[in-house]
């Protein structure tokens, strides 16, 4: 029988972390170069290891498969002490190809634009926030995803959190968000070219309220 163990995110883990968001991301279907995408994981995800107050690893038979990470106001953040020098994957992806780096470039704007468009004018609703939870492919169906969500939903309680808020797109597994009681407030489509493809990609506003 499979044994899965939850625990505290450790500096070991940062690698693990990094493969799972790479297996849940999957932004192998629109950039091509593995380095690449390594690097853009590393980046991308660095500003959730700098906000985090909270973080948990979810271990099926002793590798890392899931992780989660939650925030709340005024607590200090946990995860720094874990963040890698950016610069070696910031030099991968300056010297990516044109096409590669024009769809970087454009998509990580977007993105971060729409994020601040969502939460825009209702920021001081929230004293807490989910930042990450994901649970790689290989372990889906397990029941993994609630026990990383119910560990950061434990803590934020302990914290006093009476509402939180997560964003969250149409290529993430949202449904599990709803399922467990989160409601969708605002979303908003981001457009952008893909080796010639046009790609949309919706994101969302969830929140949810503890008290």
């Amino acid at each position: 029988m499979s044994e899965i163990v939850i625990r505290d995110v450790a500096s070991e883990d940062v690698s693990a972390i990094r493969g799972v968001v790479r297996d849940v991301w999957d932004w192998d279907s629109f950039l091509k170069d593995d380095g690449t995408i390594d690097a853009c994981v590393a980046v991308y995800f660095a500003p959730v290891l700098h906000k985090a107050t909270f973080g948990r690893v979810a271990l099926l038979d002793g590798k890392v498969v899931g992780v989660a990470f939650g925030s709340a106001k005024g607590e200090s953040p946990c995860c720094k002490d874990i963040l890698e020098d950016l610069t070696p994957h910031i030099v991968t992806m300056l010297q990516a190809g044109e096409s590669d780096r024009r769809i970087l470039s454009e998509y990580f704007h977007k993105t971060h634009g729409a994020y601040a468009e969502l939460i825009s004018g209702i920021e001081d609703e929230y004293n807490g926030a989910l930042d990450f939870l994901a649970v790689s492919d290989s372990a889906q169906g397990m029941g993994i995803g609630k026990q990383l969500w119910h560990a950061v939903k434990a803590y934020l309680e302990r914290r006093n959190v009476s509402k939180l808020y997560l964003f969250s797109d149409a290529e993430s597994n949202f449904g599990f968000y709803e399922s467990q009681g989160f409601r969708k407030r605002r979303e908003k489509e981001i457009r952008f070219i893909s080796y010639d493809e046009k790609e949309v990609v919706s994101q969302y506003l969830y929140e949810y309220c503890l008290k």
